[in-house]
């Protein structure tokens, strides 16, 4: 998405629920691009982008309400960097 706004969602999942459930339900949410699972002090990265503020910010909330989310952490991308293929 050209423009867009990024965001890494950080989050704990809830032990109750199992957390291929809650990767299901993220990756409904419109927005969201990719879930990874993780080790350590967080559960699951989620990323997610949108043109606006705005719709950024619901695509936050609808993540926030998934079943399975337990807290979150959210981290706006201010600038990407990558390695050039040779």
């Amino acid at each position: 998405m050209e423009n867009a706004i990024s965001v890494f969602i950080g989050a704990t999942s809830d032990e109750k629920v199992k957390t291929i459930d809650t990767v299901r339900e993220l990756l409904k949410v419109p927005g969201v691009q990719k879930v990874w699972e993780l080790t350590g002090s967080l559960d699951i990265l989620v990323l997610a982008s949108s043109p606006s503020v705005a719709q950024l910010n619901s695509v936050v909330e609808a993540v926030r309400a998934c079943k399975g989310v337990r807290s979150e952490t959210t981290y706006l991308v201010l600038d990407s960097h990558e390695t050039k293929s040779k």
